[in-house]
């Protein structure tokens, strides 16, 4: 299962691939997170592994799983305990031309595991709700910095 949402941003493709590579910056829009630490030396690229603390205590890692500058980002971790189950992160930014400014597609993947595949509709549902908010939290973040 999955759940995507759009927007599009008034800024160039170049700068929001370059705001969203740094996936430290996630609490910044993602509400869900507390923080995000890049554990690879060097700048972001395929391969870059992250660890993350999620809000209601979701501990783990993930890596970009693909890296293809100003297009597409994406991720993919191993599963993190979360209650009587895991949760494995997985997703995809995809970014296009729009205009003036940038498509931005935010493809959400997770993958539910034990008891909790039973309430993977609920989950998915959950997320999908949270998307918009978290979509129109980074096109304030990006438009209100400098160009």
């Amino acid at each position: 299962m999955h759940r995507t949402a759009q927007i599009t941003v008034a800024r160039p493709r170049t700068d929001v691939f370059d705001y969203l590579a740094d996936a430290e910056r996630l609490p910044d829009y993602a509400g869900d997170f507390l923080w995000v630490k890049q554990l690879s030396p060097g700048p972001p690229a395929a391969g870059t592994e992250y660890e993350y603390r999620m809000k209601r205590g979701i501990h783990g890692t993930f890596r970009r799983s693909e890296y293809l500058p100003h297009t597409a980002l994406a991720w993919a971790g191993p599963p993190a305990r979360s209650g009587p189950g895991t949760m494995a992160p997985a997703g995809r930014w995809e970014l296009s031309d729009d205009g003036e400014g940038t498509r931005v597609t935010l493809v959400m993947a997770p993958a539910p595991g034990g008891l909790l595949r039973l309430a993977a509709p609920m989950i998915f549902r959950s997320i999908g709700a949270g998307l918009p908010d978290a979509l129109r939290r980074l096109k304030q973040r990006l438009e209100a910095s400098p160009a």
